[in-house]
């Protein structure tokens, strides 16, 4: 994974950052800036230490696109979790979590429900985007908000990315 000078110098400061205080972190890119890669080695870096990672994507079809581009580098670590997977994928999926390994999970908002071994990194792709809020059905959640809940309980690594960041975060990044 090769990072741009621009883009290495980033990835330095968020894990600077992270060694001296476990808010969540904020990534501003507009598209094709280069923020997947820096996912990519942020991802590398975790997963070297034997700690999962759990990638989550606004909609479905981008869990897709963002799993093979995983699973690029990574190979058959890297697991896709969304609600249209079938049941029998789903049990293999929780089949290969119950073995303790690391694992990277690649998906939409209800892959912040699995039961990931030793979670060190949840990066939110496009945090600002509608799809993370569940309203019509019971429990109705954010999962950009219990992902950085899920982070505080895990002592994980959370990173938002966007280039449309939502108020929420925006407010939050510069406090």
């Amino acid at each position: 994974i090769k990072l741009s000078p621009i883009q290495k110098n980033i990835y330095n400061k968020i894990n600077r950052i992270f060694l001296q205080n476990q808010r969540p972190h904020f990534l501003y890119g507009i598209p094709g800036s280069g923020k997947t890669e820096i996912y990519l080695k942020l991802t590398k870096n975790f997963f070297s230490q034997k700690k999962s990672c759990l990638i989550l994507v606004p909609e479905i079809v981008l869990s897709s696109q963002i799993f093979y581009r995983f699973q690029q580098y990574f190979g058959n670590k890297v697991l896709l979790w969304h609600s249209q997977a079938s049941e029998g994928y789903k049990n293999q999926v929780l089949y290969k979590l119950r073995q303790k390994n690391p694992h990277i999970i690649v998906g939409a908002r209800s892959a912040l429900f699995t039961p990931l071994t030793n979670l060190g990194l949840i990066i939110v792709d496009e945090e600002h985007d509608s799809s993370y809020k569940e309203s019509e059905r019971q429990p109705c959640y954010n999962a950009r908000d219990l992902a950085i809940i899920r982070g505080q309980n895990s002592n994980s690594m959370v990173l938002l990315g966007s280039a449309t960041p939502s108020l929420e975060t925006y407010y939050n990044s510069t406090i």
